[in-house]
This record gives C-alpha cells, sequence and structure tokens, in this order.
C-alpha cells in the first residue's frame, strides 16, 4: 500500500531532534542545518526502504548520522588515524583514566556539550557514537573504516581530553557534586557512567532549525510502502477472538454434552426400573387375591388353572406394554405416578365331581 506523506509537517515534527543529533558532531550550527536539509531530501528520494511506520525517526536519525560524519571526513583536516593500540596502553589509559574522574560533578548540558566541541573530529565521532547512540566497537569501525583497537584507542583519549578540559576549564570550588555518582565511583563503576551521564543530558536534546524545508523543484519523491499498523492489530484481534471462540465451542461439544447424555440415560433406567417394580408389584397383589385358601382340591386345581391362565394372560400383557415402553420412551419427573388399567379375565369351568367311597 503507498502512502503519500506531508514531509513539511515531519519536518516540524522531528527537525529539532534531528538537528539537536547533528549538532554534537558539527559544531556549526549552520552546516548542521544544511546536513538535515539535504538529509530530509534523501529521505524522501528513498522512502520506499522504510518498511515500518514506526521506525521513522530512527531512520531519519541514521541518514543525519551518516551525512554528518561524510561531512566531516569531507571537510576536516583530521584524518581517522588506523593505529594500532597494545592492550597494554589501552590498559594504562584506562588506569589512568580512573584516577582523574571529575564526572562525579553535576554539569550542565552546555558545560558537556562544549567538551564535546573541543574533541578533534575524528575522537568526536568514535565518543558520540559509542556513549550516546549506544553502538559497539565493531559497528563503528564499519562506519568509520578503522579497526577495532582503533576505535577503542580514540574513544579513551575522547574520554581522557573531556575530563582534562571539564577539570580544567568547568570544574569550580562551588561546583556541586553528585552523591550517587561518587558512590558509584567509589564501588568501581566509573566506566558506566559516561554513557549514564551524556546519554541523560542529550535525551532530549534540540535545537530549533532557523528555515523550513526547503524542497528543490527536481526532486523525485518516492512513495512509502508499508502495511497499516492499524489494519494489521485488527486482524491479530480478530484472529485472536474467533480462536478463542473454537476453543470455547470445542469444549463444550466434548464434556458437556457427554455428561448431559450420561445423566439422561440414568434417569431413563431409573424409570424403567421403577415402572418394572411397580408392574411387579400389582402382579404379586393379583396373584395374592386369586391364590385364596380352599378345603377342596378339586376347587384348588381349578384355581390353579385360573391362576396359571390369569398369569399368562397378565405376562403378555406387561410384555407388550413393555415393548411399548421401550420403543415411545418419555422422559418424566421420577416423581410421577403411572396409571395402568389392567383387565383381569376369569374363567370358571365346570367339571363333575365323581366321590369315592371306601
Amino acid at each position: 500500500m503507498h502512502y503519500t506523506y506531508d514531509w513539511q509537517k515531519i519536518y516540524s515534527e522531528h527537525s529539532p531532534k534531528l538537528l539537536g543529533i547533528c549538532r554534537r558532531y558539527i559544531p556549526d550550527v549552520y552546516a548542521a542545518e544544511d546536513i538535515l536539509q539535504d538529509s530530509f531530501i534523501t529521505a524522501m528520494q528513498k522512502g520506499h526502504q522504510l518498511k515500518d511506520e514506526k521506525l521513522l525517526f530512527a531512520w531519519l536519525k541514521k541518514i543525519v548520522i551518516n551525512n554528518a560524519l561524510q561531512y566531516i571526513r569531507k571537510s576536516s583536516k583530521e584524518i581517522f588515524i588506523d593505529k594500532e593500540t597494545s592492550a597494554t596502553s589501552l590498559t594504562m589509559s584506562e588506569n589512568m583514566e580512573e584516577k582523574t574522574y571529575v564526572l562525579a560533578y553535576d554539569f550542565t548540558r552546555e558545560e558537556l556539550l562544549s567538551s564535546i566541541d573541543h574533541l578533534p573530529s575524528h575522537h568526536k565521532s568514535v565518543f558520540n557514537l559509542y556513549c550516546i547512540e549506544n553502538h559497539s566497537h565493531a559497528e563503528i569501525a564499519e562506519m568509520l573504516g578503522i579497526s577495532v583497537n582503533t576505535s577503542k584507542s580514540h574513544l579513551l583519549r575522547a574520554k581522557k581530553s573531556i575530563q582534562n578540559y571539564l577539570a580544567t576549564t568547568i570544574v569550580k570550588p562551588d561546583t556541586p557534586k553528585k552523591k550517587i555518582t561518587q558512590i558509584l565511583i567509589f564501588l568501581g563503576f566509573g566506566s558506566l557512567l559516561w554513557a549514564q551521564t551524556f546519554k541523560n543530558k542529550f535525551s532530549d536534546f534540540s535545537v530549533q532549525p532557523a528555515r523550513l524545508l526547503e524542497i528543490p523543484e527536481n526532486t523525485s519523491i518516492s512513495n512509502m510502502n508499508f502495511p497499516s499498523n492499524a489494519l494489521t492489530g485488527w486482524k491479530i484481534k480478530a484472529i485472536a477472538a474467533i480462536s478463542l471462540s473454537i476453543i470455547i465451542l470445542t469444549s463444550v461439544l466434548i464434556f458437556k454434552p457427554k455428561n448431559q447424555i450420561i445423566s439422561e440415560n440414568d434417569i431413563q433406567a431409573k424409570k424403567a426400573q421403577t415402572i418394572q417394580n411397580k408392574e411387579k408389584t400389582e402382579e404379586e397383589k393379583l396373584n395374592h387375591t386369586l391364590s385364596g385358601p380352599s378345603n377342596d382340591d378339586t376347587q384348588n386345581k381349578e384355581i390353579t388353572i385360573n391362576n396359571t391362565h390369569e398369569k399368562t394372560v397378565v405376562q403378555e400383557k406387561n410384555s407388550s406394554i413393555s415393548r411399548n415402553n421401550k420403543s415411545n420412551i418419555i422422559v418424566k419427573d421420577s416423581a410421577e405416578t403411572v396409571s395402568r388399567k389392567i383387565i383381569i379375565v376369569k374363567k370358571i369351568i365346570q367339571r363333575d365331581t365323581i366321590y369315592v367311597e371306601r
């Protein structure tokens, strides 16, 4: 997706801070502002290289620093000396540096900036890149075309020069000291104070440009190509919501219906058992009613035959009712009473009785 940016608006928003960064490398404010103008024109021509809108300021900052280093190479009479420094000399410089520490004093930003301005160009570049921009010696060596040991040597010499300048020019009898810094130096953390001190002082350093962005007529502006962050965030949220919904539905379908089916089967089994128990009870009552005491053996036989026939009829009806109940199971409350009509058919078989005399 192509975006057309208002470069005048971007310049008004970011140019003061970018000019402050450039000012740390170039003491001449007018030259620094020219570098800033050239950097914005370069950014407009190479806008297609920017892939993320959030990295706009970092991208512009990188262009400004590279242009400032190129300006130093072209205009400065000094050369980035690529001289190997032995490990012994580096260690001696570090020990000497610790003995003459002056960063325990509370200096203003203007005082620290003046100490940087008094550095040679090659020392100044390494000091800014390492202590403020947080680049490693390997990165600095690649950017400046020097060796890693040369970068370390330039940094140590820059620190030594800054200490001497602050101690001889800035420090006064009434200059305040920072108690926390004194404690850190006493504990042996003095080397960490360089980056902390200068980063804190120059984190929001800005210089207001004297003129607006001047765009030549023949400048070709390249569109920036990167996806909308809002759309990407919306897609991520939508995918997360859909995934959560799928997980919830899957859990419901796997666990909850299974438990519900089991409970319903248990209820149906209990109700069927209740119906069978009631039918058995009614059958026992019927048998008790039909089987009465008698002194006549013939009558007992008749009653037995009748009972057998009636049991058969009742069993046939019960089996028919059971089959109907199995085919049409209606889930009702277990406490509900099932009413059923039972038809009893009683047949009396008359036979002749023969009496035998003895």
